[in-house]
């Protein structure tokens, strides 16, 4: 990662704001690509309402059985710190490192992610799901041209498509539940839509987990393996690139490539937003 621009150092000197004043008032842009059903037995497409983005209720992190969402989040208060590893100060920390250091230092980054124990409450307020999605990107926070945090609500038995990074580093977290990622060898440009991808790896990460993915490690697709309980992770991309110029999916069985813009986030710092009928 380039070094900063000198009037973006200068004006990063300052003290850092709080998560709240890190988010865009308007709303950005998200991955739009087609996702698809994981490959896992029993997996199922079908859907019953009309789609929507609702807040997630806690009794669904704990108990869910259904992939109807209809009971809204009761008003919240804020939680009171009990320790170092707070929400809130993961994220100011993830800012404070970002922003003054030429580029990510990336022990770091994953020190800090691995410290904070997860707790719905701390997180909840971002959590939007929706189940006429494979998964919803919600903005956590961002500082533009340095980084977005977004944090990924799993609809039960869904994966995203494989795809690659845009030339960032990626640091993803598991907040609740458990993820499925299979890697795959990107193709040559000889080999792009003539051959199937070559996986070379298939792991799960359970609950606290933390993993690191960039172009160098070669392509990935992440699944929620549960057929009945939504998973939640906290993804860390940096610089934003694919927010800016959109990334490359590939089909898994011919390795054809093709390029994927940018839509609206489904939550911004926990905001919904009104969309035009």
């Amino acid at each position: 990662m380039a070094p900063l621009k000198t009037g973006i150092a200068r004006a990063l000197r300052s003290k850092i704001p709080t998560q709240h004043s890190l988010v865009r008032s308007e709303i950005q842009r998200g991955i739009t690509a087609t996702s698809k059903t994981a490959n896992w037995p029993n997996a199922s497409n079908s859907t019953t309402r009309s789609p929507s983005s609702a807040p997630f209720p806690l009794s669904e992190f704990q108990h869910h059985t259904s992939l109807e969402v209809t009971t809204p989040l009761q008003p919240r208060t804020t939680p009171t710190p009990t320790n170092a590893s707070t929400f809130t100060t993961l994220l100011n920390s993830l800012t404070h490192s970002l922003t003054t250091t030429p580029s990510p230092h990336l022990p770091t980054l994953s020190a800090l992610l691995r410290a904070y124990s997860s707790n719905a409450t701390h997180w909840s307020q971002f959590a939007h799901a929706n189940p006429e999605k494979q998964y919803t990107r919600n903005l956590v926070c961002e500082v533009p041209g340095i980084f977005n945090l977004l944090l990924l609500v799993w609809t039960p038995g869904k994966a995203s498509p494989i795809h690659d990074h845009a030339d960032a580093h990626c640091l993803m977290k598991v907040l609740k539940g458990s993820l499925l990622e299979r890697r795959f060898a990107i193709p040559s440009p000889s080999e792009e839509g003539k051959r199937k991808l070559t996986k070379t790896s298939h792991l799960e990460f359970g609950m606290n987990k933390v993993t690191y993915m960039a172009d160098s490690l070669g392509l990935h697709e992440i699944g929620n393996p549960s057929q009945t309980e939504y998973a939640v992770s906290l993804h860390l991309y940096t610089p934003p690139n694919a927010a800016v110029r959109g990334c490359h999916v590939f089909e898994e069985g011919s390795g054809e490539r093709r390029h994927v813009v940018q839509g609206r986030y489904d939550s911004v710092g926990g905001v919904v937003p009104v969309r035009m009928e």
